[in-house]
């Protein structure tokens, strides 16, 4: 089990998104701002699914500030779009979920994700 960050700024989609995971422990947050606090502040998520249009703070300057923090296990960013302006994103190598998306794919993608940072971890080497 994960544990997840739900990012929108619409409280009813945030709340569908985190029942959608109800395998994980998948808890919600409607101000981006708060969402980036809570991970500086040492609060620990495997995956942050962020939305990418909402307002004071967008999805994308969401992965921005997390990248620019030095952090020892940072979380997996998804951004979640309607499809608008996401060519950028897929530029830059950000991952990217296409609203709207159903439950199935969206476990069967957080799992994917779950056993690639596994993977990963287990490829580091140990200090």
């Amino acid at each position: 089990m994960a544990r997840i960050l739900v990012v929108d700024d619409r409280p009813e989609v945030a709340q569908a998104i985190a029942r959608m995971l109800a395998n994980h422990e998948t808890l919600t947050e409607t101000d981006p701002r708060r969402a980036v606090a809570r991970v500086v502040d040492g609060e620990r998520f495997e995956i942050m699914l962020v939305d990418l249009d909402m307002p004071v703070m967008n999805g994308r300057e969401v992965s921005d500030a997390l990248a620019q923090v030095k952090l020892e296990r940072p979380p997996i960013v998804l951004i979640m779009s309607g499809g608008e302006n996401v060519e950028s994103l897929f530029a830059t190598g950000r991952a990217v979920l296409i609203k709207p998306f159903d439950g199935d794919e969206l476990r069967d993608l957080v799992s994917a994700m779950l056993r690639d940072q596994a993977a990963l971890a287990a490829d580091r080497p140990r200090a």
